[in-house]
């Protein structure tokens, strides 16, 4: 069996329709039994609507993710950043009556066959980032099967656990798959969010610890040169921001904008820059991350040092990867349409029970998701993001 496997779309048109085009050029190739959609539908981007009729003809499997939640008030908009309250309130006055109604419905946990599915984690089904070995180590107490699928870090990541370890019964480690694969709905309301934690504040911090942008697009330059080199990224969008926003752009967003489009000036001239975060940013999120780790576990009267850490992280590459024999894993195959680990492609996978995982990046055309962003009145800043995917 074959299943496509995404996540965290956030009503991003264009990168939904790349993703699917893959899907549909491999399944040319070999079949594709079954789409499973990770949560994360609408937010941040301009098309819900478009987003939801797509994913509703295409996937098989859609499960519930914050953002979504947060569109048909399932979730206190007091939890969001500014930004992703603003895109949140615009996204619901946007939905129809059937697509609101349809977002409120979506379960937040399914188990398939050897799979349980969750936005989040385990743990906290559509908050819980999942970043560090010592969070992954409290959610793999909170399924049985070999594997789970998350999103919500919009980054790839697998945690993989050797199976003796598990606190908890895990279920048969089998290579058979069934034809007949049974769903079960579970109500698990999942933890609710740090009400101090900021959404993209966050998801920022964590990008930071994942700084591969540089080996991402040197391995595909020739890939996506035309896009890359479409002026719009560094001039013409900053204007219409300029101009739709009254030049008012948080000034730490427009710094960190700056470089990169001078980087990315630099390379189209031939001049070789280095993309790599600057050590002090690095050392400095892993701290912020760390410190907040200390001070989640500390509520539970623990601390890292405390915790037998059984499990280990892995930064997949594009690729085929396979779970070493008798382990289970915890795998997220990265984001559609909000990337954040400093490659805008969008990312998906293939789950080939007999084979593996196999990671894929798609690029496609986000500058015009940036013009619709601008053009909606959403914030300059979901708009800038996107051609540096953090």
């Amino acid at each position: 069996m074959r299943y496509a496997v995404f996540t965290d779309i956030h009503a991003n048109l264009e990168a939904l329709e790349a993703v699917l085009a893959k899907i549909d050029e491999l399944a040319q190739q070999e079949p594709i039994d079954q789409i499973w959609f990770l949560g994360d539908l609408v937010g941040y981007g301009p098309n819900p609507n478009e987003c939801i009729v797509k994913l509703c003809e295409r996937t098989d499997v859609i499960i519930a993710g914050n953002h979504d939640w947060a569109a048909v008030s399932k979730i206190d908009l007091d939890d969001f950043s500014p930004a992703a309250r603003q895109s949140a309130e615009w996204t619901a006055k946007q939905l129809t009556k059937e697509h609101y109604d349809f977002l409120a419905q979506l379960p937040e946990r399914l188990e398939i066959g050897e799979c349980t599915l969750v936005h989040g984690s385990p743990y906290g089904p559509l908050w819980e980032y999942l970043t560090s070995e010592a969070l992954a180590e409290r959610s793999f107490e909170h399924f049985t099967s070999r594997y789970c699928l998350v999103g919500h870090t919009h980054f790839p990541l697998i945690f993989q656990q050797p199976d003796s370890t598990a606190s908890v019964p895990t279920s048969a480690l089998g290579d058979t798959e069934q034809n007949n694969i049974p769903v079960v709905l579970s109500q698990e309301n999942g933890n609710q969010p740090d009400p101090t934690q900021d959404d993209d504040e966050e998801t920022i911090k964590m990008a930071a610890l994942h700084p591969m942008a540089q080996a991402a697009r040197e391995s595909t330059a020739t890939e996506h040169a035309a896009i890359e080199a479409d002026p719009l990224q560094s001039h013409d969008l900053s204007d219409m921001v300029q101009e739709q926003s009254g030049g008012v752009v948080d000034s730490a967003n427009e710094l960190s904008s700056s470089k990169q489009m001078e980087q990315d000036e630099s390379q189209g001239s031939g001049q070789q820059v280095d993309t790599i975060t600057p050590e002090e940013e690095i050392t400095g999120a892993e701290n912020r991350l760390n410190s907040e780790i200390e001070e989640l576990l500390a509520l539970l009267g623990l601390s890292q040092s405390m915790i037998r850490i059984t499990n280990q992280k892995v930064v997949p590459h594009e690729g085929l990867w396979q779970a070493p024999k008798g382990y289970r894993a915890i795998i997220n195959p990265g984001g559609v349409g909000q990337p954040r680990d400093g490659d805008p492609r969008a990312a998906f996978l293939i789950y080939d029970t007999e084979r593996g995982f196999t990671f894929y990046r798609v690029p496609y055309a986000y500058q015009k998701t940036q013009e619709k962003i601008i053009q909606a009145g959403l914030p300059s800043y979901l708009a800038l993001r996107l051609a540096y995917g953090r």
